[in-house]
């Protein structure tokens, strides 16, 4: 247990500069609504803590007045009025900097009929043309790829799912146990997003983090024997009460983007089922990795404690960090 902190403290001094890898970004907002023929209050939204925020280019037809800038809670908001020549359609908008600040982009219009369109934009994909016509499916497909994407840059979430994993002996035990997590995060994502639950970010990213430095001290003891902790002799009631836990950041991205009126529902559930694919396709890659290196023996024990202390050492890093943050807003409020 001494060495396992020893090392947790010195890698998570060494990962305090490399502050900006660290974070997990909530994706950036763009909303268009329209308010006369052509005329567009536009809102921006991105986190307040990327080192390099995206930027809106709007397109060539349209000018924009003087933004307005505010912060609201872990983000900035700029707001601006923006009058173009001819509506948005068969025009194109465009983001840049998703890159560099390794996050997405939620675009949402509302046009002149009040019809409500949005689309996900990507490093890959900065840059969309609006149709003459929205697809009707579009809530559900965007907000699909949105919770698929965030669980893939999530690497919180990744770390916790990949020491599950390490966690278990048993094929049926591990299907218990990520399920168990899946109900836990799929309670309360829904319980925040319509607003049983309140959602502060800064004391849930802590709580996530802690989540992980317990799962790494747990992966440390023996896995048999009276040495092994509640994690190890429960695994599956222990995911399902740590999903409670991720599950309010994950409803912390929902709640950064806001959801569309009307939508409530169907957003929510495909963010979920988004979440839920991409945690899918990363247990099978990993799972896949390590049946391969079990097959050579020799490998499997040390890169097994290389993922062990490495999440230990992230999740002290993560868990400084987040407390620092959670500090100064504590230190905000009570001002």
């Amino acid at each position: 247990m001494n060495v396992f902190w020893r090392l947790s403290f010195l890698a998570g001094l060494l990962l305090f500069a490399g502050a900006s890898w660290a974070h997990k970004l909530a994706p950036s907002l763009l909303e268009f609504r329209a308010v006369g023929n052509a005329e567009y209050q536009v809102l921006f939204r991105t986190p307040a803590d990327a080192q390099r925020p995206p930027q809106p280019q709007f397109p060539a037809a349209c000018s924009p007045s003087a933004p307005n800038i505010s912060p609201q809670g872990t983000a900035l908001e700029w707001r601006w009025e923006l009058h173009c020549s001819s509506p948005l359609p068969g025009q194109s908008i465009a983001i840049t900097g998703l890159q560099q600040s390794r996050t997405t982009a939620l675009l949402r219009v509302q046009n002149e009929r009040g019809e409500l369109f949005e689309t996900l934009l990507t490093a890959d994909a900065p840059r969309f043309e609006f149709a003459e016509k929205a697809s009707q499916g579009s809530v559900f497909t965007q907000y699909l790829g949105l919770g698929f994407s965030h669980i893939l840059i999530g690497l919180d979430h990744l770390l916790f799912v990949a020491g599950l994993l390490l966690l278990v002996s048993t094929w049926r035990l591990l299907l218990l146990t990520i399920t168990a997590f899946t109900v836990g995060h799929s309670i309360t994502l829904v319980l925040v997003s319509i607003d049983v639950l309140p959602h502060w970010p800064a004391l849930v990213e802590l709580a996530i983090a802690a989540t992980i430095l317990l799962l790494a001290l747990e992966l440390t003891r023996p896995a048999s024997g009276r040495a092994g902790g509640i994690l190890r002799r429960y695994p599956w009631p222990m995911a399902l009460l740590f999903g409670l836990v991720h599950g309010l950041g994950f409803a912390g991205v929902l709640a950064e983007l806001g959801l569309p009126s009307g939508h409530l529902l169907k957003a929510v559930l495909a963010f979920n089922i988004g979440i839920e694919l991409g945690q899918l396709a990363f247990v099978a890659a990993l799972a896949a990795v390590l049946a391969a290196l079990r097959s050579v023996s020799r490998w499997e024990p040390p890169l097994r404690y290389a993922l062990i202390y490495s999440m230990g050492a992230i999740s002290v890093f993560w868990c400084l960090d987040r407390g620092v943050s959670l500090a100064a807003e504590l230190s905000r409020a009570a001002l």
